[in-house]
Order: C-alpha cells, then structure tokens, then sequence
C-alpha cells in the first residue's frame, strides 16, 4: 500500500566574518521561518545550528545531514561564505540546494554579499568539483517570498516523486499483454534509475485461486460496499460478474497489502478472460481510487509515471489512450475501458456498468463480460505524461479537462489548451511528434499542472525531455 513519501530536509548556514550584516540573526529567523513551512509543505526539517565559517564547519555539517539521512540539504548564504566550506559539504549524500537573500540595503556599505556566495559555490562545485558531478538548484529570497515559495514547492514535490519511485515495489502480474510488446522493460534499467522494486512472476491464475476462496460472508461485505460507492446499471450488469467484481477486487487488494506492493501492473487484458471469464476493469478503478496504482496490460512503466504523479500532488492519477482528435475546437479525447478513479468522474458520479467491447451479442442483445467504471472526466486542468521503455525521454502534456462535451463509453474526457512541455500546440504538431519520437501509446495522467515537478524530477534524475516537433508534410526521422 502507499508509503509516505514526506521529505526530510535539512538546513544550514554559512556566514563571514568580514560582512557587517546580522548575517548570524538572518540565519535564525530563517531556521524559524522554516520550521513554520515545514507544517504547511508537510515535511520533516533538521538544523545544523552552528553557523558554518571553515571547511571543517562544511565537515560536520555534512555529517550532520548523512545521519539524519535527509533528501535535501539547503545551504544558506547568509552572507558571502569561505569557499571552502563547500568542498566537503558538497559530497553529502542527500541533494543540494544553494540558497542566498537579497540585500537589506540598496545604497551604503554593502551588508551580506549573499548572492556571490551562492554565486561562487555554484561555481566551485561545478569546476573545481567538476569530476565529482553534483547537481544542486539555486534558491533566492526569503522564505515568505513568492519566487523562494514557488522554486522550493517545485522541488519538495519533485523530490518527494523521486523518493516515491526508490521506496515503491511494484507486482507486474500476468506479464505483459499478448502484442504490446512496445510496452517491453528490462527491471535492472528500472532499478538502476530509480531504485524502483519490480517483481514479474506473478500469474493471473494465482490470483483467481485467491479469489474465488472468499467466504459468501465476505463477497457480501464487499459487494455492499461496491454499490455504496456508485451506482449499478442492474439493466445490464450480471449478478455474478458483480460477485466477481467483488472477489478480484478483495483478492488484489489483499495480495497488495500483504506482499507489501505499491503498484499491480495487471494483464487485465486478456489473460482474466481466458482464467476468469470476465474483465477486471471496475476492480482497477477502485485500486486505483484506493492508492494502488493499477495500470493496465501489465505496463511497467506507467505504473512509475502514476507513482510519480501521485507522489508530486497527493491525488489519484489514470490511465489512458489518446483515441480521437477535434480540430474544431483544438481538442483530443484521453480514453480507456473504465479504469480511472472515482474522483476522476464528473458530477454524475461513476457507473457500474457493463464492458461495452469484451463480451458477445445474442441476437440483438449485448453481453459484456465483466464490469467497468463508466464516467466522463471532470473538467480542470491536467497533465499527461509517459516515458519511453529506457525510463527516460519524458513526454509532457497539460491541458484542461473540458466540461459537458460527451465522450466515450468507460472513462473519458475530452481535453483542449494543449501544450506540449509548456509549449502550446496544434493538433498537427501533436500528432506529428507523437509519432516520430515513438511514445508509447498508454498516457498517464494525473489533474492539475505538473509541468515544472515533472522538468525538476528529469532534471535530478538526469532524463531527457521531449520537446514539440513542428509539422511538416514530409517523413520525419527521431532525433
């Protein structure tokens, strides 16, 4: 089940004798203010108090940050620093960020010198310390300032995404859906890049034996609560495809929180019809309403993205195809079979409701095997984002949800105002960098804009971005 994915960051101060500004006072208002954010951005803060003045400061200070084991360290230039107390510091096994305030004074004896000291330790640790490679982020102002609140914001979701993908474990089961081979992953590239757990032994047929096991008792209790949260289309939805909506869903949930998993990458399609004889998609909505992120036809990597985004905003992300485009209004349709969350749906709620494509007519009459989430998406901005097989080339779209233009049967929206990557976008060029940049055809998406999180988590863990690629009538080769 979900861990917390709460930040830990640790805080320090560099200063100099020579500055005539209250540059140790500046650093315990700070340490203060700080402690104040940590409540209201939910994470955990430690302070090195002793205000760093030489190298063997920058030493123990790193020390500090190692035990404490924090994400972030923050150096504070509360005034122009001895270069050298970056030397050690910047070895400190967590990140770095560089921080300095503006000037108390525009005129007169020049008070911190803070800015030239984040200016000159950035520049030691990207040349004297070049070999080392160390990223670090600038931060500027104070902590009630709104460029300080917005590049530090960025940065705690960002990080609490990547710290998300090191603790997460993943359960692929089935193994990958018959013919999606574009959706192919090597797991030792998935852990090297981000520490991410994935286990893909798993069977479908394990899981059935686990469900059809539930006590009657059980099933009921699940059952009343399935109809609790929505509502049933009892016209179409058969009595036991109900039951077994209930028992899969007992039996992944359970599975989950005993294996200690984050994240079932299913092979709904189409191994449950052959074991089970019903898809399982309502079953992947309610996980997925519930925390487990369940992407579908076992994709390994959609299920990293959904982590992320989850970990970035603290909502509930989906999965879906791209399946339709409208140039009258500039718009395309994001769609799967019935998969997204509940708090995805508009205000007509959720359906359950029958599987409108797997299933068989009789007669005039269609059956469909197996239960879906029937919903259309509420309006609201959000964003959509896939990486390649490599987990890297990130691909970035945001949009907004529109209100009250129907879509399709499962869970769909239809989506306008696109921008590719911050860029805004036609449909052409859409469409044409899609296709020569080979993404994957499963978009993960996730409300609101995480356009900056997403750039700073690619920036951190060293991944490409896609940028548009602009139409033209001829063939275009990837870049």
């Amino acid at each position: 089940m979900p861990r917390t994915t709460r930040l830990h960051i640790g805080l320090a101060g560099a200063v100099h004798i020579n500055m005539p500004g209250d540059d140790t006072g500046l650093i315990s208002a700070v340490m203060d203010q700080m402690t104040a954010l940590s409540a209201s951005l939910d994470f955990d803060l430690s302070v090195f108090r002793e205000p760093l003045r030489s190298e063997e400061d920058g030493r123990k200070a790193c020390a500090f940050m190692d035990e404490k084991g924090v994400d972030l360290t923050m150096l504070l230039n509360a005034s122009l620093p001895f270069g050298r107390v970056i030397l050690p510091l910047a070895r400190v096994k967590s990140r770095l960020g560089l921080w300095s305030v503006p000037e108390p004074t525009t005129s007169g004896v020049l008070q911190l010198n803070s800015f030239c000291g984040t200016n000159m330790l950035g520049a030691i640790v990207g040349n004297y310390l070049s070999l080392h490679d160390i990223p670090f982020k600038w931060f500027y102002g104070r902590p009630d300032s709104p460029m300080f609140q917005e590049r530090f914001t960025v940065t705690v979701r960002a990080l609490a995404a990547l710290k998300a993908l090191r603790q997460s474990r993943i359960a692929q089961i089935g193994g990958l859906a018959n013919g999606f081979e574009n959706l192919y992953i090597d797991e030792r590239v998935l852990e090297k890049r981000f520490g991410t757990y994935l286990q893909t032994r798993y069977t479908v047929e394990e899981i059935v034996e686990r469900a059809k096991k539930y006590s009657d008792r059980d099933v009921r209790a699940e059952l009343d609560q399935i109809r609790a949260e929505s509502s049933t289309n009892s016209q179409t939805v058969k009595g036991e495809h109900m039951d077994k909506l209930a028992r899969i869903s007992l039996a992944l949930r359970d599975f989950a929180q005993e294996n200690g998993y984050d994240s079932l990458a299913l092979s709904c399609w189409s191994r449950f019809q052959e074991v089970y004889g019903v898809a399982v998609c309502a079953a992947m909505s309610r996980l997925n309403e519930q925390g487990v992120v369940t992407p579908c036809e076992g994709d390994v990597t959609s299920a990293v993205m959904m982590i992320a985004m989850n970990a970035m905003n603290g909502g509930r992300s989906a999965l879906n195809d791209l399946v339709s485009f409208d140039e009258t209004d500039a718009s395309l349709n994001l769609w799967h079979c019935g998969v997204a969350p509940k708090c995805w749906a508009d205000e007509a709620g959720v359906t359950w409701d029958n599987h409108f494509n797997i299933g068989r007519y009789k007669g005039e009459c269609w059956e469909g095997d197996g239960v879906v989430a029937q919903m259309q998406f509420k309006p609201g901005p959000v964003t959509v984002a896939s990486m390649k097989n490599d987990f890297d080339n990130l691909f970035i779209l945001t949009g907004n949800v529109m209100e009250k233009k129907p879509g399709y049967a499962g869970s769909s929206g239809w989506v306008n105002g696109l921008k590719l990557n911050g860029t805004p976008v036609d449909i052409a060029t859409l469409l044409n960098t899609i296709v020569v940049k080979r993404v994957n055809h499963h978009y993960p998406a996730s409300f609101g804009d995480l356009t900056n999180e997403l750039n700073e988590m690619a920036s951190w863990a060293r991944l490409r971005v896609m940028e548009p690629v602009p139409y033209r009538p001829y063939m275009q080769n990837p870049s």
